[in-house]
């Protein structure tokens, strides 16, 4: 009885001996996709979540052609799609420092010790931007600002703000990361964040810049050195030489600053009457018209500031020492000072300043009304100018005396000493 029992055993051993070895010959039969998550449900979670074109371009079986232990193409290579003949970033070895399997998108560049590589392989435009502009940043390995793929860290990270004010999206304003000494705008940038570095720039423009404290800096200042070339603007931006006679003439920083063009200081200039007489077209003329010594000296002689005129008495003696600058201009123009014109209120001093017989004989010899008359009663408005006798008197005596004495100074003698 014993013996039939052991028998019986073997029989079942020898069974299931075989039973195994036909399953394992048998583990040739292809495996479905579906097949996949009952062994492996953790694996297949993953690239249903996070896979990107894993999950969508490709099966499990399109990369895992065999399964073990009897299969040896069980861990592809990666460039049995991504060859390394498509693209420089796939001629790059040891992938699987970068990126995993089953969700290659997601990668921790911290475990590689020199990340730029493989990272300008797939970025050539910043990669070529460190090398054409050369600064800290193009020192750095990609990783110290890029932890993870597809992230920055915030600039102020590790930058101070340029004003309290600042935040991250400012600073891309006018810095790009990957060359952020070139400094280079793409969108408005105000002139708060421009005064962050060019306060008194912008202070003095906002103070004293007349029409220009309207216009942005970047209007004018269209690119920021030290990369680009167009920093300083011509003026011809906005003052177009066709709008003006005035835009034609050259060199104008010789006289306007930029940010206060209004303040202008001639005397950096060697010559400015072409440029004065561009504005000033009335004040050509009359020097044209009444030529002077004044007609030969530059502008600058006179008027070291735009606006502002020297004195009189710098140059010229005064005719009283009471005189001052406006007493001049009562009687002088100062572009044709020989064309003496004047109104009705000149006090006689100053003509007797010249005229000092007239003076000495209105004082002694005269005892008639005319000395109590002022000089530009008789010579009104224009110096030279003399009115006729009879333009008071009439024709006080009779008309034969008239006729016969048509000048009243064969008897009367000087106007100015007049005889009865």
């Amino acid at each position: 009885m014993i013996k039939k029992v052991f028998i019986s055993i073997i029989g079942c051993l020898a069974m299931l001996l075989f039973s195994t070895l036909s399953l394992a010959e048998n583990n040739s039969l292809k495996l479905a996709e579906g097949d996949c998550i009952k062994c492996h449900p953790r694996n297949i979670r993953e690239i249903n979540e996070r896979g990107a074109l894993h999950k969508t371009e490709v099966g499990c079986i399109d990369c895992h052609e065999e399964h073990p232990p009897h299969g040896k193409n069980i861990i592809p290579k990666c460039s049995a799609c991504h060859s390394p003949d498509t693209s420089s970033h796939y001629a790059l070895k040891e992938c699987k420092k970068c990126h995993h399997p089953h969700y290659p998108k997601e990668m921790d560049l911290s475990k590689i010790d020199n990340v730029k590589p493989a990272c300008v392989s797939c970025h050539p435009a910043e990669g070529q931007e460190n090398r054409t502009y050369p600064s800290a940043h193009s020192e750095l390995d990609c990783k110290k600002c890029h932890l993870q793929h597809g992230e920055s860290t915030a600039c102020l990270e590790c930058h101070k703000t340029h004003s309290p004010e600042m935040n991250d999206k400012d600073c891309f304003l006018c810095h790009k990361p990957h060359r952020p000494l070139a400094i280079k705008y793409d969108a408005v940038v105000l002139p708060a964040l421009c005064a962050s570095c060019h306060d008194e720039t912008v202070n003095a423009v906002n103070e004293r810049g007349g029409a220009h404290k309207s216009v942005k800096c970047i209007d004018c200042h269209q690119q920021h050195p030290p990369a680009e070339k167009n920093v300083i603007p011509k003026c011809s931006l906005c003052h177009a030489p066709s709008d003006k006679p005035h835009y034609k003439v050259e060199n104008c920083a010789s006289c306007h600053h930029p940010h206060y063009p209004m303040e202008m200081d001639l005397s950096k200039a060697d010559s400015v009457n072409s440029a004065c007489v561009s504005c000033h077209p009335d004040q050509d003329k009359e020097m044209k018209a009444h030529p002077s010594e004044h007609a030969g000296l530059d502008c600058t002689e006179c008027h070291v500031k735009h606006g502002e005129s020297s004195s009189c008495m710098e140059c010229h003696e005064s005719h009283t020492q009471e005189m001052t600058l406006n007493d001049c201009l009562r009687c002088h123009k100062p572009h044709m000072p020989l064309e003496v014109i004047y109104g009705e209120d000149i006090d006689p001093s100053f003509c007797l300043i010249c005229h000092e017989l007239v003076g000495e004989k209105m004082s002694t010899v005269s005892h008639t009304k005319h000395h109590e008359l002022g000089c530009v009663y008789c010579h009104k408005n224009k110096h030279k100018s003399l009115l006729k006798c009879k333009t008071c008197h009439g024709e006080p005596h009779k008309y034969d005396i008239h006729a016969k004495f048509p000048d009243c100074r064969t008897c009367h003698q000087d106007p100015h000493g007049l005889i009865k």
